[in-house]
């Protein structure tokens, strides 16, 4: 919302107003606008208005949010928690900084959300004191814990406080990454550390207490002191927590490890101590829990014992252990007991990891091992989890992690836990080539930031990306509001597609030996490659981003619905001929998204890519459709079943058969068909007027069949350019309705109004009833004395001048042939007045005045109403009502009234307007253009009708110079028309 909504900030303010707050929350994207304006009620305080400024910094915040109904619901939640709803609107949660802080929080984490309402006075924390402006090190986050724990003598309480501390220190990370100040690496280095923080502490109060318990001591022997650290037992990280990759809600994979020979005394207290800390990391209190923890990756998993000697840890490598379990300890490192121990336990491991070369045999038992993995997934997954399917997160850790077997024994300075500074080392050091490390890192950081908006909703540990287009929808605006430069809330459906299809095709190329395909190089380079827009731009591409988009979504498919290794083969034939093909289009920008739209309608991307390549007439046919009208590509998209007829040249039937839907479907499949195989500029008004007026008639007839009674006295009449047979692609259809000799005017008029009401189902068709005698006041059907009557006493000069082009369409013939000699009759004494001239000027310069500026071709001086005026004087006694403005211009230059050039000069204007009117209905634009139009209208108008301009300069230049042609040509007639006499 802005300054410019004056009319919906009016309305939120209004208390009581249900229906109008429905109706505003429903305009500013509310899900359920119906429950939105219940909490809203809820929240206005009540005797007095908040203060308008308030309420649209919070409107603002809120409609732009990633889930507005969300963030209005937590609002109400953190209210009556934190503050009475009096008190909301002159609260400090209301000034900007922290306002959009709670919205963005509140629509995107139920969990952080619930930390708030938990502990309001955390906002003014987070807000204050530069807390969300840099990251914490692992000194800090300890040296915090031990002042947070000091005050607390008690264990439970120790635990209870460093759960506090942690939510707290949750809710500073995820407001960091929610405002796009910390980056994936950051968030999950800090994650990592104070899960490490953590784990030593509670390792050292789980010591502490089961000393307490074996040796009886006092409570006042130091908690830290160096020597109740024992030395011969060591905590190893694994998984996520030991590459410091750690989720907001990631298990966190630990390992026990001790230095000891025999399992005597000293084997059961190290177990002991185990347990010890397990139990006070997982279990809950009335303060929740801290972690879940996984011992699983221990030797034998959970059929093992659960803390493990270094010596029987490397005999079980050796002689036992799977290839995942070597695997799994390239994340291995140290995290609380003895240093020693752990480095001890480290390096035997490394050694053994890394002491024989890695060979083809150990990657395929990776990849096996991988294959098992997906072969086990239940099939919901398969492509939905952002985490374990194919192409996902864990195919990336896969491959750096393969190569680091392959070429850590030789070179040490590749091996790393954590994956992106693997990827990294290796690229460095010339293991990975340019393409596969952007890829692979850029697509990593992209899928981990999906992974944490995942779960910060409900702190929930999934890995499930849904499908429905609204829910899909909000976790893109989610994953927008981050750090990462590239994908948008647009775009991410398509930019989630190409990631998983470009990683599992690097999967493939990697593990089965599989070569690349040589796609066009716009597919391989990264984004926001220069080399994309060098490329791109040879075919008139502006923006290369959004147009490599719209291929990657072409040929990979789109989020959860991907394409297979077929179609890339098939997009390296079609591409280039594609490419070609829309560079000598007006606007290849958007050729190729409506391209795209199309041919991934089809459902058979693969096939219809291959057409393209293969067939010229095809390959035409979608481009004509793509390049010059949007509206037609809707209608493709839609019905895709109807493109076989099209490009075949099929007409539809005559006339329409059936109900609504029906007459619908074969208008939309008529227009379609003449857009097809008229294209325009070739096609002009000439033919183009006619076929479309030919196709909304026979609408027209079928709506009023369906709606008239049998024999009822009401006759239809087209008149403007549905009569001349001039219309455009969106012109309103002017009709007027007359009852004959007996109507019943209520009957009559209901049968109208139905007609009116099926019209409305029709896609692309406006019927306009406006003309008819004194407007929208009157009756919908008159009868003819009415009519005889009205143009006899009240009708103005403009009404004769519009009931000049007058055609019976439907309805009784009789009453039609009466009201057409009526209409003829009274025209023609109108336009035998000997002041004609004067009033078509005086009624043309009150339409002038309604000019739209320089790029009228309506109103303005020389515009359409100029030549219209001209035409409507060339009424004879003969059959011209119906005829269009070329036929009547035409007569002019028989009668004297325009040389024959001056002739050819207006039909080519009549050719120009109709067009640019025409091209701007096809995509569904304003004419004249808006502001932020111009420069559109500008480029494509002047790459798609600039023939018709004449001399040089700009579109606009040339468009002023025809219209002052006209204007000329104009003035020359009326003296002569006065010259005359």
């Amino acid at each position: 919302m802005n300054a410019s909504s004056n009319r919906l900030l009016d309305t939120l303010l209004r208390r009581g107003d249900a229906e109008g707050h429905r109706r505003v929350f429903g305009d500013l994207g509310f899900g359920d606008p119906e429950k939105a304006a219940l909490l809203w009620d809820k929240l206005l305080p009540p005797g007095v208005a908040p203060p308008p400024k308030r309420v649209e910094t919070l409107f603002e915040a809120i409609a732009g949010s990633p889930d507005p109904d969300m963030a209005l619901l937590n609002l109400g939640r953190f209210t009556d928690s934190a503050i009475s709803p009096a008190r909301l609107f002159d609260s400090i949660y209301l000034e900007p900084p922290p306002c959009h802080l709670l919205v963005l929080i509140f629509s995107c984490s139920q969990y952080l959300t619930d930390i708030l309402i938990r502990n309001p006075g955390y906002l003014s924390w987070l807000i204050e004191g530069g807390v969300l402006e840099m990251p914490k090190s692992y000194e800090s986050y300890s040296g915090e814990l031990r002042d947070h724990i000091a005050p607390f003598a008690d264990h439970r309480r120790r635990i209870n406080s460093i759960k506090r501390y942690r939510r707290r220190e949750m809710l500073r990370i995820g407001a960091r990454d929610l405002l796009g100040l910390a980056g994936v690496e950051e968030v999950t280095a800090e994650l990592s550390l104070l899960t490490d923080a953590i784990v030593d502490i509670v390792s050292r109060l789980a010591l502490r207490r089961l000393l307490g318990e074996e040796r009886k001591v006092g409570a006042t022997e130091g908690l830290f002191e160096e020597r109740l650290i024992h030395q011969r037992f060591a905590v190893i990280s694994m998984g996520k927590l030991g590459g410091y990759e750690l989720n907001y809600s990631s298990d966190i994979d630990l390992l026990f490890v001790c230095d000891v020979e025999e399992r005597g005394e000293e084997y059961k207290f190290y177990s002991a101590l185990s347990r010890g800390i397990t139990a006070d990391l997982s279990s809950p209190t009335e303060e929740g829990t801290l972690y879940r923890v996984d011992l699983r990756l221990r030797p034998d998993g959970d059929a093992g014992p659960i803390v493990v000697t270094v010596t029987d840890h490397i005999n079980y490598l050796q002689m036992r252990a799977r290839p995942w379990e070597k695997q799994a300890l390239l994340k291995a490192r140290f995290t609380a007991g003895s240093p020693a121990v752990a480095d001890d336990f480290l390096e035997n491991c490394s050694r053994l990891i890394f002491g024989e070369v890695v060979g083809i045999a150990d990657i395929a038992d990776i990849h096996a091992m991988r294959e098992r993995a997906l072969r086990s997934l239940p099939a919901k997954d398969r492509d939905t989890n952002i985490k374990l399917m194919r192409g996902g997160i864990r195919d990336i850790e896969f491959m750096a992690q393969a190569l680091e077997l392959m070429h850590g024994r030789n070179r040490r300075e590749v091996r790393s836990r954590n994956t992106l500074e693997s990827i990294e080392r290796l690229h460095h050091f010339g293991l990975l080539d340019d393409g596969a490390y952007s890829s692979l890192s850029d697509i990593y950081r992209f899928y981990r930031t999906v992974e944490h908006r995942l779960q910060l909703v409900m702190n929930v540990q999934t890995h499930t990306v849904p499908t429905a287009g609204a829910d899909i929808a909000r976790l893109g605006a989610r994953v927008a509001r981050s750090a990462l430069a590239g994908p948008d809330g647009e775009g991410f459906r398509a930019e989630l597609g190409r990631s998983i299809a470009r990683i599992r095709e690097l999967y493939d190329q990697f593990f089965t030996g599989r070569p690349a395909e040589d796609i066009p190089v716009i597919l391989s380079l990264p984004a926001g490659a220069p080399e994309v827009r060098k490329v791109l731009g040879r075919y008139g591409i502006e923006d290369a981003e959004g147009a490599r988009r719209h291929l990657g979504s072409l040929v990979y498919g789109e989020f959860p619905d991907l394409e297979g290794p077929e179609t890339l083969r098939s997009a390296v034939r079609s591409l280039p001929v594609i490419l070609e093909g829309i560079g000598g289009t007006p606007a290849p920008d958007l050729t190729l998204k409506n391209l795209t739209a199309i041919v991934k309608a089809t459902g058979a991307v693969r096939s219809t890519l291959d057409l393209l390549a293969d067939s010229g007439g095809f390959s035409k046919l979608l481009m004509a459709v793509s390049s010059l009208s949007t509206r037609m590509t809707d209608i493709l998209s839609r019905r895709i079943e109807i493109l076989d007829k099209v490009a075949a040249g099929m007409p539809p039937p005559d006339a329409p058969q059936g109900g609504p839907e029906a007459i619908s479907g074969w208008y939309e499949e008529s227009l379609l068909h003449i857009h097809a195989h008229h294209p325009f500029p070739p096609a002009g008004p000439g033919t183009l007027g006619p076929l479309l007026a030919g196709a909304a008639e026979r609408t027209i007839e079928s709506l009023f069949g369906m709606s008239a009674h049998a024999g009822a006295p009401v006759a239809i009449f087209s008149l403007g350019s549905l009569a001349t047979r001039d219309i455009h692609y969106g012109s309103d259809l002017d009709l007027v309705a007359v009852g004959g000799e007996d109507f019943d005017p209520s009957g009559c008029a209901d049968m109208i109004r139905r007609m009116i009401e099926l019209g409305r189902s029709i896609r692309g068709l406006s019927l306009d009833l406006r003309l008819r005698g004194e407007g929208d006041g009157a009756p919908l059907v008159q009868g003819l004395d009415a009519y005889r009557a009205y143009f006899e006493r009240r009708a103005s000069f403009w009404e004769f001048v519009a009931f000049g082009k007058l055609r019976f369409i439907c309805g009784h013939p009789p009453t039609g042939r009466d009201f057409e000699r009526m209409i003829r009759r009274g025209i023609e004494e109108a336009f035998s007045s000997p002041d004609l001239i004067d009033r078509l000027r005086a009624e043309r310069e009150r339409l002038e005045s309604l000019s739209g500026g320089d790029w009228d071709v309506k109103h303005a001086a020389g515009g359409l109403y100029d030549l219209d005026f001209m035409a409507a004087s060339a009424r004879g006694e003969d059959d011209g009502a119906g005829s269009g403005t070329d036929v009547r211009l035409g007569r002019l230059t028989g009668q004297g009234l325009l040389e024959e050039a001056e002739t050819e000069e207006l039909l080519r204007a009549h050719t120009l307007y109709y067009l640019i009117e025409h091209a701007a209905a096809h995509h569904g634009l304003s004419y004249p253009p808006l502001p932020e139009r111009i420069a559109f209208f500008e480029n494509y108008l002047g790459s798609l009708l600039g023939p018709l301009v004449p001399g040089g300069g700009t579109f606009l230049d040339g468009l002023a110079r025809t219209k002052r042609t006209v204007r000329e040509i104009f003035d020359r007639f009326c003296g002569r028309w006065n010259d005359r006499g």
